[in-house]
């Protein structure tokens, strides 16, 4: 079931060939190592530009968005079992 966050978050990565690349994030003091990108999706909000990550980290699923014109993240969603 997905469970609506929308909170801010620190993301850390590296670039590969001009794309970013996630490799962890901070959420709620606790720094949570990205296992697997498993979707990357450029999306409007309005006039809004956003990028959505949804990654794996310890058996769960989250979907992050980097906010292209503030240059912010957010954890959107966490998908639990």
């Amino acid at each position: 079931m997905f469970q609506r966050i929308a909170e801010k978050i620190e993301v850390a990565g590296v670039y590969k060939n001009t794309e970013f690349i996630p490799r962890k994030f901070q959420w709620r003091h606790r720094v949570y190592q990205i296992d697997e990108l498993t979707l990357i999706s450029d999306i409007k909000d309005g006039g809004i530009r956003k990028r959505l990550y949804s990654v794996t980290s310890r058996g769960n699923l989250y979907r992050l968005c980097f906010n292209r014109d503030s240059e912010s993240w957010l954890l959107e969603e966490v998908w639990y079992e």
